[in-house]
């Protein structure tokens, strides 16, 4: 049984959404229940227990539909069941805004509903609470999920690139392939591992082991260039002079330290440089090897990085759309 327990006796969540008001407006009656009661923590627990209870898909949501899962796609409905002992009187909430409990009843078994998802919802993995009357004590428990077939449209600098995604049932991750145009000509396609969170996307390019490794020879051939190697000596010749500054008159030390500041800013600002450089000549011959976004009523707005011709830690805006049928 999947499950994290929660004991909440003292604070209520701030109000926000309308499950947020609704959970708020338990705790306060939960909390004057508790106070008219007077019982201690011990037999609070016992006569309101701690909801044993675990989740139960009871019908298709149009994106998949199991024991342990439910996948809502958006705009569509499906129905599922928080099953096992639940105290008459309890609460069981879907933590979230982008669904919408059209029918809820506590039955002898537990507690079902038919719930509807928002037709622009993005993919998510919801979060159920069950929360025993009184006692307040909260069980969240995992199942309930936006999940269909997406269709994103991520807009980077001039190019575009469409990945077509669907996550398995229950899970955070999962891999697709994208496909980079410019001016509509197809420049090639990447695979991502792409992970769903609150309303966000992250995409991570998988890169074989040949190209890292080449990658991985291109920063050793830099590092023994002549150029850099130049630096390394005036790098060791400062190091030579700042040792003797620390061996002068203590009154003379900082003034001689700061002497060689300069010299200091200027290496590191040559190796910077030719650290891009080489960066640049590694990149990616098209697209973004890192997308962050976050989705929001059919909108992507985030930052790429890794992108092509560009150094590694140089953010690109990202801009885009998504869909799904």
């Amino acid at each position: 049984m999947n499950r994290l327990v929660v004991l909440l006796v003292l604070a209520a969540p701030a109000v926000g959404g309308d499950w947020q008001k609704r959970e708020s407006e338990f705790y306060a009656k939960s909390s004057a229940e508790r106070k008219q009661l007077g019982l201690d923590a011990k037999a609070l627990k016992t006569k309101y227990p701690t909801p044993e209870v675990t989740f139960s898909g009871i019908g298709s949501g149009g994106g998949g539909a199991a024991a342990s899962c439910v996948a809502l796609c958006p705009g569509k409905t499906g129905k599922f069941e928080v099953k096992g002992k639940l105290p008459p009187g309890s609460l069981v909430v879907v933590q979230s805004n982008d669904v919408e409990v059209l029918e809820e009843k506590q039955t002898a078994s537990g507690w079902e509903a038919t719930v509807k998802a928002r037709p622009d919802a993005p993919p998510e993995l919801l979060g159920v609470s069950a929360i025993s009357a009184v006692s307040a004590i909260q069980v969240r428990v995992p199942g309930l999920e936006i999940g269909c077939e997406y269709t994103f449209t991520f807009e980077v600098a001039g190019d575009t690139m469409i990945l077509k995604i669907a996550f398995p049932c229950g899970k955070e991750e999962t891999t697709a392939s994208g496909e980079w145009r410019r001016a509509g000509k197809v420049l090639g396609t990447y695979t991502y591992q792409v992970r769903r969170g609150n309303h966000s996307l992250s995409l991570n390019r998988q890169a074989g082991q040949e190209e890292a490794m080449a990658q991985s020879q291109g920063m050793m051939a830099m590092m023994e260039s002549k150029e850099w190697k130049a630096l390394d000596a005036r790098f060791n010749a400062v190091m030579a002079k700042m040792t003797a500054c620390t061996k002068g008159p203590q009154s003379q030390m900082g003034p001689c330290m700061q002497a060689l500041q300069p010299e200091m800013d200027s290496i590191a600002k040559e190796r910077q440089a030719l650290t891009l450089e080489s960066e640049k000549k590694g990149s990616l011959a098209f697209g973004c090897a890192e997308l962050d976004v976050q989705a929001n009523g059919g909108q992507l707005k985030g930052q790429a990085k890794q992108c092509a011709g560009r150094a590694n830690d140089e953010r690109v805006p990202v801009t885009g759309r998504y869909t799904s049928p």
